[in-house]
């Protein structure tokens, strides 16, 4: 009897040694995981809004393709806007890669940037790297920049 007894005692102690690190695993990962993955918040700037009222857009593109199209931005963000000359929009956990980003004040709330007759904006609008030709819209070469893993503040100025 004592060798089935001395069996069961070490497949006991066996089993209390096996919970214990597997315990130890969860608690050793679920430590690493906070101590490292800390949210990284990038924040966009937005000056020049002249006190207006609206309706603010901020999207973000990977793609010369769809920049500028707002519901092709792979981030974006709706941001109240009332009377205030400056507002901050942020973001966080964004993947480190090249983006551009257009941002435009809808006054009338219709999802869209209007223009007169001659394709010219009437609402206000803007690009990161701020160009802001006289002519047409910035391309996506000239708005594109390198997003890292460090938290980044992009000014971008509307005109």
């Amino acid at each position: 009897m004592k060798a089935n007894s001395f069996a069961a005692d070490q497949k006991k102690n066996e089993m209390k040694f096996g919970y214990k690190i597997c315990s130890f695993t969860i608690l050793w990962v679920f430590a690493f995981k906070t101590s490292f993955s800390q949210d990284i918040q990038h924040k966009v700037v937005v000056k020049n809004l002249e006190n207006k009222q609206g309706v603010l857009y901020v999207g973000w593109y990977k793609d010369p393709d769809t920049f500028r199209k707002i519901d092709k931005a792979i981030y974006r963000e709706r941001f109240e806007v009332n009377h205030q000359t400056e507002v901050t929009v942020s973001f966080t956990n964004i993947p480190e890669r090249k983006y551009a980003i257009a941002v435009f004040l809808d006054e009338n709330d219709n999802y869209k940037l209007d223009t007169n007759l001659l394709g010219i904006p009437t609402e206000k609008y803007g690009f990161s790297n701020n160009i802001l030709s006289a002519l047409r819209p910035a391309t996506f070469k000239e708005s594109v920049f390198d997003l890292t893993h460090q938290e980044m503040i992009i000014h971008i100025k509307l005109k």
